[in-house]
């Protein structure tokens, strides 16, 4: 391609609009014909910037799957304090085009099975695909903390999760569309020792040494290449498409003078969509993924859960339901409930119970990943966490919840805990029934739910 194409195509209004609607709160890196990437940080505010990184010999261009909130301002010090999002995207690497397509159609059921519809597909101009979630659709808050914040270790969760998830409908799809292994190979001009492994004969066939999704992409500043951006190898545009128009796609239609950028990426999120994916992700990294070293200390807790009668006056209110605060409760309550002796179990089914009683109620969805959340941290050896304290600004007060009786000690508070609260009063009552039953042979009653 020559550079007046490059300028010709790039100077196009619609390309650059197209290009700056993606770039905002990115980070935007040019990289050249020989392959080198442009200096960094950089982004691209206005047109000109476009085609001033063209003269200066930029061919494509690539953005970060994070969003910035000063994508000129980063520093490697300062990245947890910059973000302010970020986008999933799945890397479909191949050495042969139609075998990127039908990956690309399975990744794409595979999100519809987890009732997300908000997703996008574009052609990488190579031979690969991209698949995107925009972080618009992920859900907010996870176990008491901003998603935003457990960048990149989820993400890659997320990619892992669906790897495994996809990887038998993927074997299916390869086989049925290409036929045998040794076919496959004989396509990508591969020995078949390097897409199967085992003994001679009893070769398994790996559906991830043809089509590759490799999470450790997934990491601080990674960059991926911008719809719309020309492919320095093959001349051919990073297109956006429609899941549906995948089966049917040709590469002829990704050239620059066929493209119409009126398709977007990674624009149209839902809020709370990918809550499902998520949770399952948790629950299947909890269960699979790498096991931590499990902590020395271990929480004291109650020998027997406490029963609702012992609840302090702020955790009965909030399991009356409300209008507001509810997923800082469900962060009290998880913790709560489970520095109390409940199991994950008991916990998950009061919170469902309880979610009815808000107005309006949460997805449940919400609730079972932030549970699953809650789960693996325990499985993972971690102590368990009290509820916040009752002086915590953002929380009881807040919410309209605190509410304190004569044994928080009225508006002084001397309790300073809802779960101090929970165990005195249950140790109040023991006493009392160690106190009747003396002499007489009796045995204080049990604290259980």
């Amino acid at each position: 391609m020559k550079l007046r194409d490059l300028i010709d195509y790039y100077s196009r209004d619609d390309i650059q609009q197209a290009l700056l609607r993606v770039a905002k709160d990115r980070e935007v890196v040019g990289v050249f014909r020989n392959g080198s990437f442009a200096k960094r940080p950089n982004t691209i505010l206005y047109p000109q910037d476009i085609t001033s990184m063209i003269r200066q010999g930029v061919m494509e261009f690539h953005c970060s799957l994070e969003r910035w909130s000063r994508p000129m301002a980063l520093r490697q010090d300062n990245y947890d304090e910059l973000r302010k999002g970020w986008d999933l995207i799945l890397d479909l690497d191949c050495r042969v085009f139609e075998h990127g397509k039908a990956a690309a159609i399975v990744f794409c059921r595979a999100l519809k099975k987890h009732d997300i519809k908000n997703y996008s597909v574009k052609f990488t101009g190579g031979k690969g695909f991209h698949i995107g979630i925009p972080w618009e659709s992920m859900p907010a808050e996870l176990d008491g903390s901003d998603t935003v914040k457990k960048y990149p270790d989820l993400a890659r969760n997320i990619a892992l999760y669906l790897k495994d998830f996809a990887k038998e409908d993927l074997e299916k799809e390869l086989l049925r569309k290409f036929g045998t292994p040794e076919k496959i190979a004989e396509q990508m001009k591969k020995p078949i020792g390097e897409i199967a492994g085992g003994a001679k004969g009893k070769e398994v066939f790996d559906p991830y040494k043809v089509v590759d999704v490799d999470p450790v992409l997934i990491s601080p500043r990674h960059l991926f290449r911008m719809p719309y951006s020309i492919h320095k190898g093959s001349f051919l545009v990073s297109l956006p498409l429609r899941p549906n128009e995948l089966e049917l796609f040709d590469k002829e239609a990704a050239r620059p003078e066929r493209v119409k950028p009126d398709l977007g990426f990674l624009e149209a999120g839902e809020a709370g969509e990918a809550e499902l994916l998520v949770g399952e992700s948790v629950d299947w990294h909890n269960r699979k993924g790498p096991k931590k070293a499990k902590e020395k200390r271990k929480y004291e807790g109650p020998v027997s859960a406490l029963k609702r009668g012992y609840f302090p006056p702020c955790i009965k209110n909030i399991l009356k339901g409300l209008p507001d605060g509810r997923k800082r409760s469900i962060f009290i309550l998880t913790n709560f409930l489970s520095s109390a002796g409940w199991s994950v179990e008991e916990i998950e089914k009061l919170l469902i119970e309880w979610n009815r009683k808000n107005a309006p109620p949460l997805r449940d969805n919400y609730i079972r990943t932030h549970v699953r959340w809650h789960q693996g941290r325990l499985r993972a050896g971690q102590k368990k966490l009290p509820p916040p304290s009752c002086k915590k600004e953002g929380y009881y007060v807040s919410i309209g919840v605190c509410q304190p009786d004569t044994l928080c000690g009225g508006q002084a508070k001397k309790i300073k805990n809802p779960l101090k609260y929970a165990i005195e009063k249950a140790d109040v009552k023991n006493r009392k029934h160690k106190s009747k039953g003396k002499g007489k042979g009796r045995k204080p009653k049990p604290i259980y739910i």
